[in-house]
This record gives C-alpha cells, structure tokens and sequence, in this order.
C-alpha cells in the first residue's frame, strides 16, 4: 500500500516553506532513517528524515527546487519491495539502466481504504547537492542557505571565500553580512580587462530594438569590443546608425520582424548562433497608456518569446541583459504610501519582467541581468518627453533656442554608460535574476541649462524650460550597478553635455577605437 509522504511543520508558525531538493532518486529503496528530501524553513534548510522504508516514487508533479510548498501537501509517495519487485538496498533502475514502471493501487483497487499517511520530522541541515557532469569527480562546495546565497549575490560577494558559523560549517545570512562588513570575502564579479575578456570577441550577441536611440549606442560599444551585433527590429535601418557607427553600420546585421514570430526567433538564434541576448525593444510610456494591449504583448510576451528561446537552447547562451526602468517604482511623494507602484502601465509591464525573469532563473536557470537607467540622454536622443535636454545641446550648437517641455528634479544617466552596463551585463552576466540601478546625477532642468552653458556660454540666453513636472521614480532602496562590477565609472552630467554638444558641433562621431 502507497505511503504519502508529506510535508511537515519545522516550526510552530509555519505553513508554507520552499522545496530545495530530493536526497534520493526516483525509484531508489529508502530506509527509515534516512534522509529523503531538504526544506526551507522559516530560519533554516533541514534534511527530512524517512520513518518508514520504501521505494520512492516521485510524481512528475513533484516540486522543483524553490517551488512553495505547504504543511501537509503531498509530494511523492514509498511503495513497499513487494509492490515494485525490488530488493532492499538495490535500486528500481537495476545493472542496465532499465527502469521498470511502477503502477500506484487506486482506491477501488483497495478496497477504498486511503493510502497510509507518512510520520516524518525534522532532522539536521544540509549541504545542498552541487551539479556534476558525467565523468567528472564532484568537488562539494561549501553549504550556504537560499537566503545568504541571495544576499552574497545582492552584495557582489564570492560566497565560497566565506566561512560559515552554522551547523557543520553551514553559511548563514549573518555570515555573509559580517564578512561583507569586514571586507574579508573576495567580489564577484571584477571585470577583466578587455584584451583578455574570451566572451567579448566574436561573440555573437543578439540586440532587440537595435535601432532605437540606446540600441545604436549599444552596437557601437559591441563593435568597439570586437563582438558580433545581430539586430531584431520591426524598424528599418536608420540613418542614426551611420552617424554613430560610421562605416561599421554597413556591416551590421539587421532582421525585421517581431519578437512574437517563434519561428522567426529560432531560425535567427540558429542561424546566427546567438551566444549573448541584449533586450532593448519595448513600447514606451505613452504607447502603453494609449494601447496597453499593444503594450502588454510587446513589453511581456515580447520579453518571455526571449526568455523562451533562451531556456531551449541554454547551453548555447552565455549571458542575457534586459531593459528594465525606474518606472517600475511609485512616485517619490507616495513611497511611504502602502499603494506605492508602478504609476503606468509601462512601468507594470516592466516590473512584471523582472518578476518572471526570476522565475525563469528558479525554474530553467536562465541567468539574467536587468538593468533600470533614469533619464537617458545623449546624440541622436530625439523622441520623448525627456529627450529634452538632449535636443536643448542640439539646439545650443546649431545656435537655436529651445525650450525643454517639462520642469522637476530627475536622475539622468548618459547613453554611453547606459550601453557600456547592457554590454557588460551581457557578457559578463553573474548568476540568478538580478536587477541593479544606474547611478546617474539628479538635477533639475536648471542644471541641464547650466552645464549645456559650461560648454557653450552664450546658449543659456536661448535656452528655457517650461512644463509639467516629471516625476523622479526613483528606487527607495537602489542597488546601483557598481555593487556587481566595482570598477564602474559615472559620466558626470557637465562631462555627458559637453560630449553631445560637441557630436552636434562635428555634425558626426569619431571613428570607433577598437581593441
């Protein structure tokens, strides 16, 4: 008769927990007193001891590692070496391999008497199984509970420099944190330099929204590394690219279509042989507001279409960066209001991908990096309400005037370095789902004007700024870009200025510098 075997309550207020992991194999004989399966807990992971022998039988419903689980869910039953045709000690798989089915008793079959329940308790922590290839001697790896490895990996922390003060050297959240304090555990993910960065150089990297405003900043700074830019786009191939790109825009590849032909994305991660993803294509705000349909299909399910590709051909990816945005967060006078959200639905759709980018990671290991600019600003910024300051440095070197349409106190993050953190994020791209901030500068329009005039004294006469005020959205708690990559650098909003004053004063760029 079938034992249930069922989650248990580790503590007096708990009633749900994450899975980690099975201890034993589908069709493995189980001895009462071994370990079966591992647990999160409110405070801890512990290994899940067996009362009973058996052999195991997982059902293809069974959890996945961080999938919740309830007090009292089942999620696999024993079955008695009578009823598999087993031995004790040996496994269902047998000498060659062949695993023969194993049919449960129904309840009419029974006689209708319910299948035992499981008794199991808790036992002690444990060291989470590390992934082995076939052929390869496993290494084991220090034990750190979920909750560390997700701040070692917030804090840009390498954990295994860590020493744990748990049970059998366990590491703990406080331990990471202390070690972060004290500066005693190695970062992460220090960047190489570029003549010895493998992933960089031809490197096939595949860029959705390549031809808008930060997508052909982004193929500049892939150029200059020596990478391959493939562009997916539903637009043609903008005269912004020669302006930018100069000679290299000819040899840019670019595919027209949409992210929601499936077969269209496989055939280009084929043919291409896409080995980094950098997603930029979206609807913006005003197109959301106006059609959020349209919105949802191209911000969401043009994001999952991505993340889709990227978990069926995984071992051919290497790193994936995505556009996220600080419209993802209220607006700043509301943030200690309990409705404090996404003020748009651009902004929703864009929290929603970062919610399902973590998914993606716990269900498929689909590593990602989502990247959140403010205002960003440069050349050939045309379209938006806050391209206004880029086409006020336009203006001043023309020796027009202009007025910028909108007044408040913003961040603004010059395109350059906004292209540099989605190239570095997608090839360098650490593991999990993770998110940071750029830092940028906050100023207001009065700012802008100010160091526009630091380049071109006479243009503050011709230029203003008049309009309603854009709200900052800023992040209440930032994780800025530099937690990942120490060695960052923040152009300064009199340095961005300077720069695009100075590339409408030429009429066009420098030929890129390679390395």
């Amino acid at each position: 008769m079938p034992i249930e075997i069922i989650v248990p309550r580790l503590g007096w207020s708990m009633e749900e927990g994450a899975f980690v992991a099975w201890l034993k194999k589908d069709g493995e004989f189980v001895r009462a007193g071994e370990a079966l399966f591992s647990i999160e807990g409110d405070k801890a992971i512990q290994e899940i001891e067996s009362i009973d022998s058996g052999v195991l039988r997982i059902a293809p419903n069974s959890p996945k590692q961080g999938d919740a689980i309830r007090v009292g869910d089942v999620i696999g039953n024993l079955l008695s070496a009578a009823e598999t045709g087993t031995q004790p000690g040996k496994s269902n798989s047998g000498s060659s391999g062949a695993k023969p089915t194993l049919t449960l008793a129904s309840a009419s079959e029974t006689g209708g008497a319910p299948p035992i329940r499981q008794s199991i308790e808790p036992a002690q922590e444990v060291t989470l199984p590390t992934a082995t290839t076939e052929n390869v001697q496993p290494t084991r790896a220090p034990a750190i509970s979920p909750r560390a490895l997700r701040v070692a990996n917030e804090l840009g922390l390498d954990w295994t420099t860590i020493i744990g003060t748990g049970r059998t050297g366990r590491i703990r959240e406080r331990d990471v944190r202390a070690a972060a304090r004290s500066g005693v555990a190695a970062r992460t993910f220090t960047a190489p330099s570029l003549a010895a960065t493998t992933n960089e150089r031809g490197a096939s990297v595949l860029v959705t929204g390549g031809c808008g405003f930060i997508g052909t900043w982004v193929l500049r700074e892939l150029i200059a590394r020596g990478a391959r830019p493939i562009v997916l786009d539903v637009a043609a191939r903008p005269e912004r690219w020669k302006r930018v790109l100069g000679d290299a825009s000819e040899q840019v590849a670019l595919v027209q279509g949409s992210l929601l032909n499936r077969e269209l994305l496989a055939h280009l991660f084929e043919e291409h042989r896409i080995s980094h993803m950098i997603h930029l294509a979206a609807l913006l705000t005003p197109a959301c507001q106006v059609d959020p349909w349209e919105g949802c299909n191209a911000n969401v399910l043009g994001s999952i279409a991505l993340f889709e590709q990227a978990r069926r051909v995984r071992g051919q990816i290497k790193g994936f960066s995505y556009g996220s945005s600080v419209a993802v967060f209220g607006d700043e006078s509301d943030q200690a209001s309990d409705s404090n959200g996404p003020p748009t639905f651009y902004g929703a759709f864009k929290k929603v991908v970062e919610i399902l980018a973590e998914q993606y990671w716990r269900h498929f290991e689909v590593a990602s990096l989502g990247i959140r600019p403010q205002v960003a600003y440069g050349p050939e910024r045309e379209a938006g309400l806050t391209a206004g300051p880029s086409l006020a440095a336009r203006a001043a070197a023309r020796g027009e005037a202009f007025c910028i349409s909108y007044t408040g106190r913003v961040g603004y993050d010059y395109v350059e370095d906004v292209a540099r953190a989605f190239v570095r994020g997608a090839l360098e791209t650490p593991p999990g789902a993770q998110v940071v901030d750029l830092a940028g500068e906050m100023a207001d329009v009065n700012a802008i004007i100010s160091a526009i005039a630091a380049t071109l004294p006479d243009a503050v006469a011709r230029l203003s700024a008049s309009g309603p005020v854009v709200p900052a959205n800023a992040p209440p708690s930032p994780r800025f870009i530099s937690t990942l990559f120490p060695d960052w650098k923040t152009t300064s909003l009199l340095e961005g200025m300077r720069r695009t004053v100075e590339f409408y004063q030429a009429g066009r760029t420098a030929k890129i510098a390679t390395s």
